[in-house]
């Protein structure tokens, strides 16, 4: 079965809103006994996070709501999309990250959704 992808054509990122790149995950951490730290890294390390804030008119904003609940099961699943990596767009598999706080629509006026959301972002 083929991954879905974004739904969206006017896909319109606000600059701003990108926060740094993180292109992996925190270490596992253990305290020794003799004070020491250890640290080690987990399997999936090569998974970054991104933030960023989306523009879409409202009819746009309807096929994204329907394609996050319908086929992406309330955002649990994963999809391809485009995003920025420092230089450019590139396609890559993602996942949302806490989709039910972390997934926000902020309605601008009667004819665009700001909608912000962090991104688990596969092989950075």
């Amino acid at each position: 079965m083929p991954m879905p992808s974004w739904p969206i054509s006017s896909y319109m990122p606000d600059p701003d809103s990108f926060r740094p790149l993180q292109r992996a995950l925190d270490p596992v951490v253990t305290d020794m006994e003799g004070g020491n730290t250890r640290q080690r890294s987990r399997p999936g390390d090569n998974v970054g996070t991104i933030t960023q804030t989306v523009w879409m008119p409202m009819a746009e904003h309807d096929t994204f709501v329907a394609w996050v609940k319908n086929t992406l099961n309330n955002g649990t699943a994963r999809f391809t999309a485009d995003v920025w990596l420092g230089s450019s767009y590139v396609n890559k598999v993602c996942q949302f990250i806490k989709p039910g706080t972390q997934l926000t629509y902020t309605y601008l006026g009667p004819t665009e959704v700001a909608v912000t959301m962090t991104l688990r972002v596969y092989d950075v």
